[in-house]
């Protein structure tokens, strides 16, 4: 298990014990979810629809989710996450030892998936100077390339016409693009459709992290086999949760403007007094991350554990593609407690471990 996960698994420890941390680790909105939702999952559940149900998806959200990409519900696949789908995807594309390139920094995930599954991650490292942008790819080998965008964990929204071309790149050299755009909703500005295999979340952009419920986005061919893959998985998302969902989906504008509004009042107070602090980073984009370093950092990794010692939790850079120096911090609590947070790292900065002589 990787250092994020084990870190994850510590902190929840911690907490059921009551111990009392400010966690910025995980991506977690820690928004309530929409009253619509709860109200559609009860009466879901009321009307006894907690049975088997297509592991596509029911027909109704399917055809919302359409509507919203601009598909048809043939390309739609509902299912617990998008960690879950993008496994399948992975799975399913990726073959036996295959190559997927990853630019980076990236979701640990990915990286993860590939090792389990024999595949080889290759990764495309990115600068901080360079703003966490990528120009030329190496598709020599590769079976795919996943793209996050917005970007865990920078937050970064990839410029237009870099993605659109190496998305055409890749069709010439017959490599899949998959899209992961678990956070597209929460952009700042709004990000184009750029017609390639995607998946999204209800997790991030309608506060629902704990309802697992996610779609994926690909041709009829490659849908059809992903629905399979449900079906010897998990077989079906809840009805009652997938109701929960077409209510988001009846909601969205109101919901996610009113998100956005939040994360960007966070990611202003967040930045003001983490720039003050010293902290350097690129200017999110979107919610929900700030991907920082400091000059005083010299390994992240014992930063991380001297905050956590602190009642801080953040996500160590070495989690995200080996950048050592950096950390990620999840913008996801009130003014009161961020700026308290960030204080308390600001102090941590001291007890870097200084190199023996």
């Amino acid at each position: 298990m990787s250092i994020f996960y084990r870190l994850a698994e510590k902190t929840l420890e911690l907490q059921r014990r009551g111990v009392p941390l400010i966690s910025l680790n995980i991506g977690d909105p820690n928004l309530p979810a929409p009253e619509c939702a709860v109200k559609a999952a009860m009466e879901g559940i009321g009307k006894g629809r907690s049975r088997y149900v297509s592991a596509a998806g029911i027909p109704e959200l399917r055809e919302k989710i359409a509507e919203r990409e601009r598909c048809t519900p043939e390309n739609v696949v509902v299912g617990p996450g998008s960690k879950h789908l993008l496994f399948g995807l992975i799975s399913l594309l990726g073959g036996k030892h295959g190559r997927v390139i990853i630019p980076s920094p990236h979701y640990p995930g990915y990286e993860l998936i590939c090792r389990l599954l024999k595949m080889w991650p290759v990764i495309l490292r990115t600068s901080f100077e360079d703003r966490w942008l990528f120009d030329n790819v190496d598709f020599d080998y590769a079976k795919m390339i996943i793209i996050c965008n917005p970007v865990n964990p920078t937050s970064i929204v990839y410029p237009e016409d870099l993605l659109r071309k190496i998305i055409k790149e890749a069709a010439e050299r017959e490599v899949y693009v998959i899209m992961d755009e678990a956070y597209k909703g929460l952009s700042i500005e709004p990000v184009p459709d750029y017609g390639a295999i995607s998946v999204k979340s209800f997790s991030k952009e309608f506060n629902m992290g704990g309802w697992r419920l996610g779609y994926a986005v690909a041709p009829e061919e490659i849908a059809e086999r992903l629905v399979n893959f449900n079906l010897m998985t998990t077989t079906c998302v809840p009805e009652f949760v997938q109701r929960a969902g077409i209510a988001c989906l009846e909601n969205e504008k109101e919901i996610i403007e009113q998100n956005r509004d939040t994360w960007k009042k966070r990611f202003d107070i967040a930045s003001k007094a983490l720039k003050d602090a010293g902290f350097k980073f690129v200017r999110p984009d979107a919610g929900l991350y700030i991907f920082a370093t400091h000059d005083k950092i010299k390994d992240g990794d014992e930063y991380v554990f001297n905050l956590l010692d602190a009642g801080v939790v953040v996500a160590p850079g070495s989690s995200f593609g080996g950048y050592d120096n950096f950390v990620r911090i999840c913008i996801n609590q009130d003014e009161e407690l961020l700026l308290k947070a960030i204080g308390i790292m600001e102090a941590c900065l001291e007890k870097q471990a200084v190199p023996a002589e």
